[in-house]
């Protein structure tokens, strides 16, 4: 679950970001929940002080009666893996890189007139909750605990499945199409490449056709690629 808590004057901005929020993760299958405030108030403390997971701060640099970076600041001391991104009015250079550098370890600085850079940091964290989730896999000789982000694709084989992952591969009895299901369910950057593999998108630097050949960031290869599958992996690639 993914608490998103924002701040800001205006409820205009409140219903723009919420929207914003909605439009980026309504086709994952990420859950969340999103707090409105108008203000640094004393329900926004208690969400601040509570025990939710996961919480991302779109917070006002500053409000009538409020310092939006002395909050960020509280906030911090208590809750060093919180997310937090001010939204401004206005940009000043030397302002904007003073609390990115500091203590306050800002996830970003948007201005208003600039809004659509929400997007990005948004997608950001929908890709960071994605990346960080782990699966249990079962083999005939004992139980691995893998992250998913370390796999680098699933083939089968011999009526086996090989989990290639960074580094190493891990041999199941569980079929291909089961994991394909398990790990629609849990993230979105999965695909299918061949009829015997599926391959993690984000770990590839290429999908070479010609050769058929897909090439992975640590220089790793898989020779199961179709052009059976060319349309959709380009669609999905956005290439």
């Amino acid at each position: 679950m993914i608490n998103f808590i924002i701040v800001d004057e205006l409820n205009f901005w409140l219903s723009l970001i919420d929207e914003k929020i909605n439009q980026i993760i309504f086709n994952t299958n990420l859950k969340y929940h999103i707090y409105k405030f108008n203000d640094f108030n004393n329900n926004f403390f208690k969400l601040v002080f509570s025990n939710l997971e996961n919480k991302v701060y779109i917070l006002a640099d500053r409000t009538k009666f409020h310092n939006g970076i002395e909050i960020a600041k509280r906030i911090r001391s208590i809750d060093k893996l919180a997310e937090i991104i001010f939204l401004s009015n206005s940009y000043d250079t030397n302002y904007v890189n003073f609390f990115l550098t500091s203590s306050i370890k800002a996830m970003g600085f948007i201005e208003k007139s600039n809004f659509s850079l929400l997007d990005l940091k948004l997608e950001e964290i929908v890709r960071s909750f994605h990346l960080d989730k782990i699966i249990k896999i079962n083999s005939s000789s004992n139980s691995s605990i893998i992250k998913i982000s370390d796999i680098l694709y699933i083939e089968s084989k011999n009526r086996e499945t090989f989990i290639h992952t960074v580094n190493s591969i891990i041999k199941t009895t569980k079929s291909l199409k089961y994991f394909e299901n398990l790990l629609n369910t849990e993230c979105d950057f999965f695909i299918r490449t061949h009829k015997a593999c599926i391959v993690n998108i984000y770990n590839v630097i290429n999908f070479n056709f010609k050769d058929k050949e897909i090439i992975f960031f640590n220089n790793k290869k898989c020779l199961l690629l179709s052009k059976s599958y060319k349309g959709i992996i380009k669609e999905k690639i956005g290439k």
